[in-house]
C-alpha cells in the first residue's frame, strides 16, 4: 500500500513546523538516505529547495530539482524522490482544508497559482514566522496577497486573462509593450490596461518584477555568480534596483537569502 504522509509530515526531519490555522510551514532537512518509494501527501503543498536537491519522479515525468527551484503537488499526487544530495534543505508550504473553507477557495485553484507567487509567499511567510511565530492572521494575509483571484478561463473570467498570464511567463525576459500584448491576446490596449489590476492584483510592471525575482532565486543560491551579473541576467537596471525589488518581494536581501 502506498504511504500517505499526514499534515506537516515529510520524509526528512523537520527543523521547524509552524501551524497557522490551515497553513503549515515547515523547514525540512535531509542528512541521510530516506525512502525512495512512491508516496503522496494528504494536503496540497509546495517545496522550495534551499540546499541540495534531488531527482523528482511523477508518474509521467521527471525533473532535476536544485536550489531555488519550487515544486508543487496536489493532494494525493503520487511522486518519489531519488538521488537526494546530502545535505538537502527545503521550505514546505502546506494548505489544509480549513484554509479553503475559510476563504471560499476551491482546492483546484492551487494549480492555477503562478510559480513565482508561491516562491515569494514561502519566503515571506518564513521570514515573518521567524520574527513573529504564531501570528496566524499575518500569515494568511501574506499568502492571500500573492494568491489573488484565480486566473483561469471560466465564468466571470475572460479567456484572454489566462492567455496573457502564459504570455508573460513565457516571455518575461523580452521587451513587452502594452500594444504588442493587447494585439497578441486580441483585446484593445485600453481594456488591457484597465482590467489588468483586477485579475493580477497590481500593475503589469509589478507582476513582471515578481516573475523576475522568482527567476533570480536559483541564481542567487549559486554562490559563483555575482549579484550584478544576476541583476542584468534577470532584466533589472542594475544591482541596486535588483536588491530593492528582491527585498520588497521576498523579505530578504539577496545576500541574506544566499546565506539562508
Amino acid at each position: 500500500m502506498m504511504e500517505q504522509l499526514g499534515s506537516g509530515t515529510f520524509l526528512g526531519k523537520n527543523k521547524v513546523n509552524y501551524h497557522l490555522s490551515g497553513i503549515i510551514l515547515s523547514e525540512t532537512v535531509y542528512h541521510a538516505a530516506v525512502s525512495e518509494e512512491w508516496h503522496h501527501h494528504a494536503n496540497p503543498h509546495c517545496s522550495l529547495v534551499l540546499e541540495g536537491g534531488n531527482l523528482e519522479h511523477r508518474r509521467f515525468s521527471q525533473q532535476e530539482v536544485l536550489p531555488g527551484k519550487l515544486v508543487r503537488y496536489a493532494s494525493g499526487e503520487e511522486h518519489r524522490n531519488l538521488q537526494t544530495l546530502h545535505p538537502s534543505r527545503n521550505l514546505n508550504l502546506e494548505v489544509e482544508p480549513a484554509f479553503w473553507r475559510t476563504y471560499g477557495l476551491p482546492e483546484s485553484s492551487w494549480d492555477s497559482l503562478p510559480e513565482h507567487a508561491l516562491q515569494l509567499a514561502v519566503l515571506n511567510l518564513y521570514k515573518e514566522c521567524t520574527l513573529l511565530p504564531g501570528h496566524d492572521t499575518l500569515a494568511h494575509t501574506i499568502l492571500l496577497q500573492h494568491w489573488g483571484p484565480p486566473v483561469r478561463a471560466g465564468k466571470g473570467t475572460p479567456s484572454w486573462v489566462a492567455r496573457l498570464q502564459q504570455l508573460l511567463h513565457d516571455r518575461w525576459d523580452a521587451p513587452l509593450s502594452l500594444n504588442l500584448l493587447a494585439e497578441e491576446i486580441g483585446i484593445h490596449p485600453v481594456t488591457l490596461s484597465k482590467y489588468f489590476p483586477v485579475y493580477f492584483q497590481g500593475t503589469m510592471a509589478e507582476y513582471l518584477r515578481k516573475i523576475k525575482v522568482g527567476k533570480s532565486l536559483a541564481l542567487v543560491r549559486d554562490k559563483k555568480q555575482s549579484l550584478t551579473a544576476i541583476a542584468l541576467q534577470c532584466g533589472f537596471f542594475d544591482q541596486s534596483h535588483f536588491i530593492r525589488n528582491f527585498k520588497q518581494y521576498t523579505g530578504y536581501l539577496p545576500g541574506a537569502f544566499r546565506k539562508l
